[in-house]
Order: structure tokens, then sequence, then C-alpha cells
């Protein structure tokens, strides 16, 4: 069985990566680029809890972006809804199975976002977002290697998500 310790560590090291909607969403460069979306980073923690001998679930969210401390016109330059889909995960360290989401690096917490500070790796994170609806995955989801749509949205945000890690500084 792994450590607790190590678990708790390998959260701290992708939670601090700075969220960022990148055109290229491939896990294998997240450490690289020292920046990635939910996706990169759940898809990257997944695979090293299981490397630690943890058992691993991905779970599919569907959330709406105006739960978050977002500003609307940042919102509005999404095609189509506010409806957006998170990566997470839910993990058997011990007995029972936890929900984990690194997604927020915790500069973002300043600006309103949800971070779990100080995990015991134990109990369940906060989520990255408010669920309206969540399935577990029968397999891992593939890496997405692809165009990113939505990309004025993106831009957007990740400038602005930017400029709150710099005010959180101060």
């Amino acid at each position: 069985m792994p450590k607790i310790k190590e678990i708790v560590e390998l959260y701290k090291k992708v939670q601090s990566i700075p969220y960022y909607c990148l055109e290229e969403r491939d896990p294998d460069l997240l450490l690289k680029k020292n920046k990635g979306s939910c996706s990169e980073k759940h898809l990257f923690l997944g695979k090293e809890f299981k490397k630690l001998g943890v058992p691993v679930k991905y779970l599919v969210i569907r959330f709406d972006w105006n739960d978050l401390p977002i500003p609307k016109e940042i919102i509005n330059k999404k095609e189509g809804s506010s409806v957006g889909w998170h990566l997470a995960l839910k993990i058997k360290p011990k007995r029972k199975w936890i929900y984990v989401d690194a997604t927020w690096d915790q500069k973002l917490g300043k600006a309103g976002f949800p971070i779990t500070k100080n995990w015991d790796g134990k109990t369940d994170t906060k989520f990255a977002c408010s669920p309206k609806e969540i399935t577990v995955l029968k397999r891992r989801p593939p890496k997405q290697v692809k165009r990113l749509e939505n990309r004025k949205f993106f831009e957007a945000l990740n400038k602005w998500l930017e400029l709150q890690r710099k005010n959180a500084k101060n």
C-alpha cells in the first residue's frame, strides 16, 4: 500500500502547476510546460497514482462556467452555452474511495476559486467547479491532443487567470 505522504506530495506537485488551457493538451508535457488544464493534470496524476499502486477512476463532470468567479464578459466569449466539462479523479488510497481534484493552483484561491489547502490524502478534495452531473468512466480517457475549441474564450480566460496570479502576489 502506498504511503499517504507520497500521494499528498504528488497532489501538491500537480496542483502547484498553473491552470492554463493550451492548444496541445498532452499530459506527457505537463511537467515540461509547467502549465495545463484539468485534462492534462488529471490524466498525469491518475497515471502517477497508479504507479504508486493506488486504484484510480476518472470522472467527467458537467458544470456551468457561470458558477465560477470568472467575469461574465469572459464567459460570454464561449461559443454555445456556459456548460463545461471537467476531468477529475476518484482514488482509493486506503479502504474508501475519495474525490481528488488538483485543477486550480493555490494563487487562484485569492480570486475565489475553490482550492484545497493542506490536503491530508485521506478525504475528498474540493471540486474545481460545482458538479451538475458526475460520470465515472469505465477506463482512462484518451489524451486530448487536439485543436482547442472556443479559442477566444480560453485565450481571454488564460490572460485573466495570469492577472489574478500576479494580483495574488501583492
